[in-house]
């Protein structure tokens, strides 16, 4: 028997209709669950309130049964009366003309489950009910529904689904099979990706929230794609969610994917990767609004053929969501969404879970109730959730929102009480960033001011700035609810810090420990694994994700070879800010010398746009050298990335900056980039944001400098270093000049599969050339151990 709500049966069978931006979350919950449930308590006695039903659909025994159940919001069974409850701030007649199908939908299927429920119930009167969380009127849709009537619908649409379910398990008992039999996807297993793919397959068996390190080129993907596949094969999972944060990591599951189902020799397995809205919209810059995009506009009604179609295509990247979606002349955005919810596999953005705002709440149901998770390059997990959950209002949007001519008369007055908020808070508060209480005037006037465009039909794409006010003003709300969780959380992990002055004021609710979030957002997953090739110490980030320090962790060295890296470091050449003037000759020195001792390419990173154009302003040598700049162009970048690929007779460096698009998660040919140079640890500036979490991370047992500041900068040191030799066989050298690369707080960050010397500056172009005389030619044999365990964190 498969259970599914009302409101889910109501929504597949019965939705019309188009997509309207406005009417995607016009009240938040909180007040409407009070809103609501004050308008239950008037009601009296008699009526009974949050009313639980049950029906069933199908003999006992037929795979396409169904068992609906659900909760209705008010029935007087004396006057026969059934009433479906919708609190917003939207206007109801609008939101009822969008949404009415649906919400009428239920209220006819709570009405036939009291009639299968009663058999004395021969008519009832079903009401839809519109309530505004502040206006104590209500607006009421009625209908006067025959028992017999109800049941037919009831059966009607039960039987729709229930078809759709039919299809789906046919799938599904094919995928068993096929994937249960799919042989690994590669001509063997090396030694490493073995033992950890045994690790991962327990764990999405046994719940196991496990943190992966594995050296770059490893076949990280591959190795937690495949158990996942052969645990659902298996009946242990239903389906795999596959975050990735830069567009390279998608590639590389889509890649795997498409290997494994040619493996699995079948047609069962579907894969759907969701693209970001902005990037994969068909009308760039509009919002979501029937009238002034087609692909919105009757989309429910075009919608149920395009998602089967796209789920026949088997794999749905992106070119084949756009294709699918032109075709049928449907949102691809949403299209990707309403597929990826019958998928196996749905491969997408960190957001797409994490984000209070924009997280799928579909990714579990009847058919697919046990998901596993991947979380790929899991080093930016922290930093990446702690901006989901912050949110900045600059005055200098609502001013320039303030600004606009023609802005309707209510939109400008709930803007400048905003402004008079905001300038409130400057009053009391100096340029520097400080922490500030909780500003309720504000916050007020957020309220009143999204309420008003819920409420009123402002026409966005005609007010550009007063659209980008709303949008941040809409997630500084947002913000504003999700950090009330409760008073201990609120107290640790957020602070709302103002800054700079006048139009220039800016008031931020900043997240500074995302810890308990990412936990509390992991437990619903039967399984998790958060992989990178740069997770040490395992402690650091076990405690940044809400763990204790001796969860469940591995590391996986078991191919490396020792020789495949040499790593040097300089200590007696100081990056400090204080030094770079004098010390930067020296510097361009030596990495003149290294380059000419290196049979390849080089990538030198520095930690500022600043300190990486005043060396190239001074590097005079034999190679040629070419400059990341601020903000470059998408095609800049393909170019610089093709043109250090190059293997030419005079060397070629690349000067980038660290943490950049070109340090992390893009791969360079290996046989022609051989020497990364990293100038310095680039540790964050001091900032208050910065103390904060430290502040953080002291709470919960951990070094706050190391999670607030050595971290972040030493992650970024080895991503850089991962630029190179990214496979076995394949050789580089990474040469780390700075004297905090010779300590073991800073070292304790870096793989423990590195074997660093400490050179000099002048020595280190000899050590180099020594590294090449040595490996050129030859090649090592992997003599590192791998065992598996939780206690201290990794073990190796």
């Amino acid at each position: 028997m498969t259970a599914v709500s009302v409101k889910a049966l109501a929504e597949f069978v019965h939705r019309r209709g188009h997509i309207h931006y406005r009417y995607q979350s016009a009240t938040l919950a909180q007040e409407g669950i009070a809103r609501q449930a004050a308008w239950q308590k008037s009601k009296g006695e008699v009526y009974q309130r949050e009313r639980r039903v049950t029906a069933s659909f199908g003999e006992r025994g037929d795979p396409g049964e169904l068992e609906v159940r659900g909760r209705i919001d008010g029935f007087d069974a004396n006057a026969g009366l059934v009433e479906e409850v919708k609190t917003t701030r939207a206007d109801a007649a609008a939101l009822h003309a969008h949404m009415g199908d649906v919400h009428l939908a239920q209220v006819r299927l709570y009405g036939a489950m009291l009639a299968l429920e009663q058999e004395e119930i021969a008519e009832l009167e079903l009401r839809v009910v519109y309530l505004h969380p502040d206006d104590p009127a209500e607006t009421t849709f009625a209908e006067q529904w025959r028992r017999e009537d109800l049941v037919a619908y009831f059966d009607a649409t039960c039987g729709v689904y229930a078809a759709f379910l039919t299809l789906v398990r046919t799938r599904l008992a094919s995928r068993g099979g096929q994937l249960r039999a799919m042989p690994f996807p590669y001509a063997a297993f090396r030694p490493q990706q073995r033992r950890l793919a045994k690790h991962i397959y327990r764990g999405f068996r046994d719940g196991v929230d496990w943190l992966v390190e594995a050296p770059t080129g490893a076949g990280k993907t591959m190795t937690s794609v495949f158990p996942a596949l052969k645990a659902i094969g298996q009946g242990e999972l239903d389906r795999l969610v596959f975050l990735t944060s830069r567009t390279t990591g998608q590639r590389a599951a889509e890649d795997a994917l498409a290997r494994a189902a040619i493996a699995a020799a079948g047609e069962a397995l579907v894969a759907v990767t969701i693209t970001a809205k902005e990037r994969i919209c068909f009308t760039p810059g509009t919002p979501c609004d029937p009238d002034r995009c087609e692909f919105a506009r009757g989309y429910y009604e075009r919608m149920p053929a395009a998602r089967r179609a796209l789920l026949e295509r088997r794999l749905a990247r992106r070119d084949v969501v756009e294709a699918v979606a032109r075709e049928h002349r449907v949102c691809p955005f949403a299209l990707s969404l309403d597929a990826a919810e019958w998928a196996d596999v749905v491969v997408g953005d960190y957001n797409y879970v994490f984000d209070p705002v924009v997280r799928l709440t579909r990714l579990e149901n009847a058919l697919f109730a046990r998901v596993g998770l991947v979380v790929d390059e899991a080093h930016h997990l922290g930093e990446r959730v702690r901006a989901m959950l912050s949110a900045t209002l600059p005055r200098r949007l609502v001013k320039a929102a303030l600004a606009e001519k023609g802005l309707p008369a209510n939109a400008a007055k709930r803007f400048r009480s905003v402004d008079r908020a905001l300038a409130a808070v400057g009053r009391d508060c100096g340029e520097a960033p400080r922490v500030i209480a909780k500003p309720e005037a504000l916050c007020r006037a957020v309220e009143r001011l999204v309420a008003a465009f819920a409420t009123e039909a402002v026409d966005l794409e005609a007010y550009p700035a007063a659209a980008e006010a709303y949008w941040q003003t809409l997630r500084f709300g947002r913000a504003a609810v999700w950090a009330e969780t409760d008073a201990e959380e609120r107290e640790r992990a957020f602070h709302y810090v103002a800054s700079g002055s006048g139009r220039h004021l800016r008031v931020e609710l900043a997240c500074t420990a995302p810890g308990d979030h990412i936990r509390r957002t992991l437990a619903p997953f039967r399984g998790t694994v958060r992989q990178s090739g740069t997770l040490a110490p395992a402690p650091v980030f076990q405690r940044a994700h809400g763990f204790d320090a001796d969860a469940p962790a591995l590391v996986a060295d078991g191919e490396w070879e020792p020789e495949r890296l040499g790593v040097f470091a300089v200590p007696d050449l100081s990056t400090y800010f204080r030094d770079r003037d004098r010390s930067l000759p020296r510097l361009i020195a030596m990495i003149g010398a290294v380059a000419a001792a290196t049979p390849g390419n080089g990538l030198v990173a520095f930690p500022s746009f600043d300190y990486l154009a005043a060396a190239a302003a001074q590097f005079a040598t034999a190679a040629e050298v070419r400059c990341q700049t601020p903000d470059m162009p998408l095609q800049q970048r393909r170019d610089f990335i093709a043109w250090l690929n190059e293997r030419r007779e005079r060397k070629r460096l690349g000067f980038v900056a660290m943490g950049g698009v070109f340090t992390e998660s893009v791969d360079f040919d290996s046989e022609s980039l051989r020497l990364v140079v990293v100038a310095g640890p680039g540790l964050p500036p001091r900032s208050l944001l910065r103390d904060l979490v430290a502040e953080g991370a002291v709470r919960v047992g951990a070094d706050g400098f190391d999670a607030a500041y050595r971290q972040p900068a030493m992650t970024r040191v080895a991503q850089t270093v991962g630029r190179i030799a990214r496979a076995p066989g394949q050789r580089g050298v990474a040469v780390l000049v700075d004297p905090r690369f010779a300590q073991p707080a800073y070292r304790a960050f870096l793989p423990q599969r590195w074997r660093i010397a400490n050179v000099s500056a002048d020595g280190a172009a000899a050590a180099v050339e020594r590294f090449w005389a040595r490996v050129v030619g030859g090649r090592t044999s992997p003599n590192a151990t791998y065992t598996s365990g939780a206690a201290g964190g990794f073990t190796s």
